[in-house]
């Protein structure tokens, strides 16, 4: 039997709309070994190190791009470690009564600080200048 190329293309996409439709899904039809994620696909975890580079004379905001839920009275931590270069300024996020406030945090190699949260939903942020590349979380 003799089929053109657009008759081909039409019936493999009838065929594969039809077995979405009865329930079928990609992952059904993946063998099972592609299925496993590799370490290096996985999606970070929001306690992981960040890693950044600090440029001198202007601040830069950096985000850790997870939500964190507070309660009163809770102290959010912040760490920094340079591994390239001097030292890095950094400010950190934090709140009072629900309003942001930064915190000078100094001017250092590495340092662990926490900061007040209380009973807000948001990200962490650093403001960050110097000359140095480092990891922070």
């Amino acid at each position: 039997m003799n089929m053109s190329r657009k008759m081909t293309t039409g019936v493999v996409s009838l065929l594969s709309v039809a077995a979405l439709g009865a329930g079928a899904t990609t992952a059904d039809a993946a063998p099972a070994h592609s299925q496993a994620k590799s370490p290096s696909s996985a999606a970070a975890s929001c306690s992981d190190w960040n890693r950044a580079v600090a440029v001198p004379w202007k601040w830069q905001t950096l985000k850790d791009g997870c939500g964190h839920f507070g309660r009163p009275g809770l102290r959010m931590g912040y760490s920094w470690a340079v591994f390239k270069g001097t030292k890095v300024c950094v400010k950190a996020k934090g709140f009072v009564n629900g309003k942001k406030k930064w915190y000078d945090l100094g001017c250092r190699k590495s340092g662990s600080f926490t900061v007040p949260w209380g009973n807000v939903l948001a990200e962490k942020e650093i403001q960050v200048k110097g000359t140095a590349a480092f990891n922070w979380r």
